[in-house]
């Protein structure tokens, strides 16, 4: 089973779009990638990226993948709304008219937040896509397009907000200036972007890399591409949170950043220890597979739908048709049904006879759960992550 491989020695022409600097090297090429891409490592500054920057091809069909394919549900970033709003609280009077920026304003999550809490603010919704943008009609003033390619005024806005878009753009710290450039001085970033921390998950079977993130950040690196740009950080991120890097900075000073060979040598070993990882985990998910199966008799609830569902369908041979009903409340009203079963929403589960719930979830586990008790009290509980713990002690035996 190929499930991505460490690639050493070669350089490309491309710079780094943190450091300038030339010295990118292919350091692993992604499983089920539609794009070609290989992700590479700045060995000046340990910015991870991949190559070709090809941010602007075809728009792609749904794919609830666990391979590099996966993407274009456009769900996932109304999780981040509340940490985005107590972030802004913290940092900025929303009593005023202030004017708001919202970067990739996506099915409106956060405008709608936003201007609950700061009824007499101004927002512009950027967001290229049509399937959602309209989200935001009525709302805020909409410019359908890639915020590239958005014509804003200088020192406009008092906060830009930038949800999981930064790393999707061919060219960030371009971005990253121009939102400098939008601000009124002393104004407010809020920024948020995937962590490539997650690497480090012991239970981690899904593709991280996948074909529509370009750009790879640690907590540091991105600090480093906020600095550069001009901005003072005021809040750095959770470090408990392996998903995301949650910044808020204030227009300030361009600084230039240092390139630091100590960040390369870490994201090296990160890549190295995840791509590990993960051939073990997958091997480990045919037994997660079984053990599911055998409690079917009980009738068993299987509650996400997403990539872990994948990955133990495609890499642990799962059969779907064991379970008794497969549930996703954020699925459900984008996509009918997943490898051949109908999804469902929560509700379902209390009129359903499960006697046993299995998790698929890594962030949202514990709150699954504490919902699945309540629709179903009787039923066991049972985590994805202690699941494939079980199987891998019992390979290891």
């Amino acid at each position: 089973m190929v499930t991505g491989f460490l690639l050493w020695g070669a350089t490309m022409s491309d710079t780094c779009d943190l450091c300038g600097g030339d010295r990118l090297k292919p350091v692993y090429r992604p499983q089920g990638t539609t794009r070609g891409i290989t992700v590479h490592l700045c060995a000046a500054c340990g910015l991870v990226q991949s190559l070709p920057r090809s941010d602007r091809e075809k728009r792609n069909p749904a794919a609830v993948s666990s391979a590099a394919d996966w993407g274009n549900v456009r769900y996932g970033k109304g999780f981040r709304t509340g940490q985005a709003m107590e972030a802004l609280a913290r940092h900025a009077d929303l009593s005023g008219g202030i004017a708001l920026l919202d970067v990739g304003s996506n099915r409106g999550s956060f405008v709608k937040a936003f201007l609950a809490a700061a009824p007499n603010a101004h927002v512009v919704a950027v967001e290229p896509d049509e399937r959602v943008a309209q989200s935001c009609a009525g709302l805020a003033e909409l410019i359908e397009a890639r915020i590239e390619d958005a014509a804003l005024e200088s020192g406009r806005f008092d906060v830009v907000h930038s949800c999981h878009t930064i790393e999707h753009l061919a060219h960030p710290a371009r971005t990253l200036a121009d939102h400098h450039r939008v601000l009124k001085d002393g104004g407010l970033l809020i920024l948020d972007a995937p962590n490539i921390a997650l690497l480090a998950s012991d239970d981690i079977v899904e593709e991280w890399f996948i074909d529509k993130h370009l750009y790879h950040f640690s907590a540091e690196t991105l600090a480093r591409m906020i600095e550069a740009a001009g901005f003072e950080i005021v809040q750095q991120p959770d470090p408990s949170d392996r998903s995301n890097l949650l910044f808020v900075a204030r227009k300030s000073v361009a600084a230039r950043p240092a390139a630091d060979a100590r960040l390369a040598e870490e994201a090296e070993d990160l890549i190295a220890r995840y791509i590990a990882t993960r051939a073990r985990n997958l091997s480990a998910l045919t037994a997660v597979a079984a053990e599911i199966a055998r409690l079917s008799p009980r009738g068993v609830a299987l509650w996400g739908a997403g990539r872990l569902f994948d990955s133990l369908v495609v890499h642990g041979r799962f059969n779907p048709r064991a379970l008794t009903l497969l549930i996703d409340k954020h699925l459900k009203p984008l996509v009918g049904e997943r490898h051949g079963c109908m999804v469902a929403a929560p509700e379902a589960l209390s009129e359903s006879q499960a006697g046993v719930v299995v998790v698929m979830s890594r962030d949202f586990a514990r709150e699954i759960a504490a919902e699945a008790k309540s629709l179903a009290p009787h039923a066991e509980i049972l985590f994805y992550s202690d699941l494939l713990s079980r199987a891998q002690t019992r390979l290891a035996a």
